[in-house]
């Protein structure tokens, strides 16, 4: 019996295309249902009509916590979670040099989807206040512990990245800019116009 590889064939361009209509319309849900929020509906025919605004207003809302954007974003980490498990996998079975980064990068992913349904980094905002008596754009006070572990990544995985083909350094770092930019950045604007506007 011949060990055969097994090569799995996505089509990238079709997942991007994919990806950027969950979120078109995602944003769009999200702004129609603010749209209602702050002119309201001209007519509410019935408890059902009533029901799915509510729903549009609260459970598309960009902005909120544990409603569906929340759980799609938690299942767009948990989904590379188990493909960087399985690469983790193969390079441990042939003592890849950098098995122990795969696998690390599984755990940090997978540890990013359960955050992101179970909001702990929102639990740490009053601790670290209570610390750091942080306000301005630290008034979401998580990001300093955020920025601290994002600093310790750097460190853990410069030699990972550095080992990369380019292509893949480039593809890396802009896949990480794009979501701490989103992440921290966002939350740093937030903060900013919360701890200044209310």
């Amino acid at each position: 019996m011949t060990n055969q590889m097994t090569n799995i064939k996505l089509n990238s361009k079709k997942i991007l295309m994919f990806l950027l209509t969950i979120i078109a319309i995602l944003v769009g849900l999200s702004i129609w249902g603010q749209h209602m929020r702050f002119f309201g509906v001209a007519d509410i025919r019935g408890a059902w009509h009533e029901f799915l605004i509510d729903q549009m207003i609260n459970n598309f809302y960009l902005d909120y916590e544990g409603n569906v954007p929340s759980y799609i974003n938690a299942l767009l980490l948990f989904i590379p979670s188990l493909l960087l498990a399985c690469i983790g996998a193969w390079k441990s079975s042939i003592r890849d040099k950098f098995r122990f980064q795969w696998n690390g990068l599984a755990l940090i992913f997978f540890l990013l989807s359960v955050d992101e349904i179970a909001s702990f980094h929102e639990e740490l905002i009053k601790p670290m206040r209570a610390i750091f008596g942080s306000e301005g754009i630290f008034y979401f006070a998580w990001i300093i512990p955020g920025m601290i572990a994002i600093a310790l990544f750097g460190l853990m995985y410069l030699m990972y990245f550095l080992h990369l083909e380019n292509k893949f350094k480039l593809l890396f770092f802009l896949s990480l800019a794009a979501y701490l930019g989103g992440v921290v950045g966002g939350e740093i604007v937030s903060g900013y116009f919360a701890a200044n506007l209310g």
